[in-house]
């Protein structure tokens, strides 16, 4: 639980480095992001949410951090509260509900919770926005969110899928969207994960099994040869 505890705060990290005046997050040691949270954590039920980012300690710690504007810091503390403090998911049989979270996850970037609510659950990946259609690739193309991008590629989800728009309007890629919202990262992401994913189609059905099947031969000769006469 440790590792994966401990790449959730690194993946808060880098969300908090993205914050206008929170730059230096993006190279906080797990020491110190575990320390703010420890901080943070510390006036739950003592102080408003909203008022943490104004106590003293609290300050004096993010600035030691290298946070020290105001508006910086108060993103930084909410970021940290959601972390600390998440929504409970929604009930499993809230179809509806389920795929908007799944969805607004993809957006966030936040990859540890995404990947614990598609546990179980893998037609939520296939979850569309009710309006125009989007899927969870173009909402983390939206965002650019690189390392969800790469996950949902990973669990099968076409960097190429079209949009679906309710009301019958021009259909468009993840990429598009990606440009649309200036994402050049993303915009390079994606065509590195459409060659990766047109080369797995174009693969045989067997290409995949024949390395295990070669070396399977491989052992069983090995075995064969010494085998007691």
């Amino acid at each position: 639980a440790e590792p994966e505890a401990a790449a959730a705060r690194a993946l808060l990290a880098e969300r908090i480095g993205r914050i206008a005046g929170a730059e230096a997050a993006s190279s906080w040691t797990d020491a110190t992001i575990s320390a703010l949270l420890d901080a943070v954590k510390a006036h739950k039920g003592v102080v408003d949410d909203g008022d943490v980012c104004l106590l003293s300690d609290i300050r004096a710690a993010f600035r030691a951090a290298g946070i020290a504007r105001l508006g910086a810091r108060e993103a930084a503390v909410k970021a940290m509260q959601a972390h600390l403090y998440p929504n409970k998911p929604p009930k499993r049989e809230d179809e509806a509900a389920l795929s908007k979270e799944f969805l607004r996850l993809a957006q966030a970037g936040l990859l540890i919770e995404a990947r614990q609510l598609l546990q179980g659950r893998p037609r939520l990946l296939s979850a569309r926005s009710t309006s125009k259609g989007y899927s969870a690739m173009h909402y983390a193309a939206m965002a650019g969110a690189l390392p969800m991008l790469d996950w949902l590629a990973e669990q099968g989800l076409s960097p190429d899928t079209m949009s679906a728009p309710a009301d019958g309007s021009e259909q468009v890629t993840p990429a598009q969207v990606a440009m649309e919202y200036k994402r050049d990262d993303a915009v390079t992401a994606l065509a590195s994960l459409r060659e990766g994913h047109a080369f797995l189609k174009a693969l045989p059905a067997n290409a995949a099994t024949a390395p295990a099947t070669a070396s399977a031969s491989a052992n069983a000769s090995a075995n064969a040869a010494t085998a007691p006469a």
